[in-house]
């Protein structure tokens, strides 16, 4: 009987550090981590990483005077990085529950040959492939029907907004309109974090 109590404890015990780390795992629910990021601390974030990014673009398009934008495009987002692979023995590959990020892409058509447009940038500004001052990481990219360029936000975002300088054309239709494009990608990184 004492052996029966005692396998019942820790079959008890082992099912209650299951329920308590599995619902570690989802701690905060989704609906919370949603409600954090429309909050007034993650606006305040936000409009701060906005500013440096939106500075940055200011700053390429005086420093390449030809570069002509068909359209810059904010990419702004948070999203849950918990993975969707949960694990109860041993900890997953983050800690973290949401992050909110936000890029911004440069969007142009040359009006030369595409290498010589790349060569005139590195001479003329610094190069993009790497961490610009503020720490905003830069590269260029072509987008090319072989080759597409993405700027749309995570499906499963928690939160999101794209935000077009000049109108509401996917890169598809300016591709169409203007054919190869040249995208400046600035990645400004993680401005919140929930842990």
């Amino acid at each position: 009987m004492r052996s029966l109590r005692r396998r019942t404890g820790e079959a008890f015990g082992l099912l209650l550090l299951f329920t308590i780390v599995g619902l570690s795992r989802v701690w905060p629910p989704k609906w919370m981590l949603r409600r954090i990021a429309a909050s007034a601390e993650v606006r305040t974030e936000r409009e701060a990483a906005a500013e440096k990014l939106v500075a940055r673009v200011r700053e390429i398009e005086a420093g390449v005077p030809w570069l002509r934008p068909i359209d810059v495009v904010i990419r702004d987002e948070c999203v849950d990085v918990r993975g969707h692979h949960i694990s109860l023995f041993g900890a997953g590959p983050s800690k973290k529950s949401m992050t909110c990020r936000m890029s911004a892409f440069i969007v142009f058509s040359p009006d030369r040959d595409p290498e010589d447009a790349v060569a005139e940038i590195h001479r003329t500004f610094p190069p993009p492939d790497g961490l610009s001052p503020g720490g905003i990481s830069e590269s260029l990219h072509w987008d090319t029907d072989e080759r597409r360029v993405a700027v749309e936000v995570a499906h499963d975002a928690l939160w999101a907004r794209l935000t077009r300088r000049h109108g509401e054309k996917s890169l598809g239709q300016l591709r169409q309109e203007n054919g190869v494009l040249c995208v400046w990608a600035l990645h400004g990184g993680t401005y919140f974090t929930v842990v």
